[in-house]
């Protein structure tokens, strides 16, 4: 009997599949020094509240990271990867590890920030509370169209650059990814955000995922109702990002 192709586009995200809770921790750096709170993640079947979508600004993430392949693989990790990085430990490489706690730093920033709260007004009310992973897809968008602003290398070589790396790693890789990466890299997960063709399709993907995510299938919409905004605060808030990623220091500084 022929076994069904697994379809990673409505595949639930491994976060959703376990419960894990941690104590705040601190990430430390040569000047500055932030306390992180990890979301607890609780299993679907025993959660009473509307699942949780993690993140998936992927592109922002890897762009980033530092110019180096395991640093690459471990910002984009940070949406895989689950567990304090004390017990990751034995998961992952140090730089690979450096770059999780990096890309959990910045989630923690972005999330905080005044811009990306303000946003939330300019989400439907039906999935409003679906508004700061749809608010990071978005920013991907604007981050993909003004590309050459940020990025000196063209967004094809980059990308092209970032699937190499997490196909060296590909032993250390989730299965949920490493099973998958080929597919994505075919459809061409890192650069299509940048046409509302593209963007809607990563909403519809995303809707797939759970019954609970149903309302997220028309966020494009958010979008074109409010395309000055969105555009407007992304490029207030990138260059805060990128600005406050700097005063970090480099990955291998942080201490946890």
């Amino acid at each position: 009997m022929m076994r069904a192709r697994s379809d990673w586009r409505a595949a639930p995200h491994r976060k959703f599949q376990s419960c894990a809770t941690s104590l705040p921790r601190t990430y430390e750096a040569k000047s500055h020094r932030m306390a992180i709170h990890p979301v607890t993640i609780c299993n679907i079947a025993l959660a009473h509240e509307a699942p949780i979508i993690a993140p998936l600004n992927y592109l922002a993430h890897l762009l980033l990271a530092e110019n180096h392949a395991a640093s690459r693989v471990g910002n984009l990790l940070g949406d895989f990867a689950t567990g304090r990085p004390e017990s990751l430990r034995g998961s992952f490489p140090d730089a690979v590890l450096h770059g999780i706690v990096r890309h959990r730093a910045i989630d923690r920033f972005t999330d905080s920030h005044r811009i990306t709260n303000s946003l939330k007004a300019c989400i439907a009310p039906g999935r409003r509370r679906f508004a700061g992973a749809i608010t990071d897809i978005i920013h991907d968008h604007f981050l993909t169209r003004h590309w050459a602003d940020h990025c000196d290398v063209p967004l094809a070589e980059f990308t092209a650059a970032c699937n190499a790396a997490l196909r060296e790693h590909s032993p250390i890789l989730p299965p949920e990814l490493r099973d998958t990466l080929e597919e994505r890299i075919a459809d061409d997960w890192l650069g299509r955000y940048g046409s509302d063709e593209g963007l809607d399709h990563v909403f519809k993907r995303v809707s797939r995922r759970h019954p609970g995510f149903a309302p997220v299938h028309d966020a494009i919409n958010d979008l074109v109702a409010n395309r000055e905004v969105f555009e407007d605060a992304f490029h207030q808030f990138f260059p805060d990002l990128r600005q406050w990623v700097r005063t970090l220091g480099p990955e291998a500084d942080a201490i946890f």
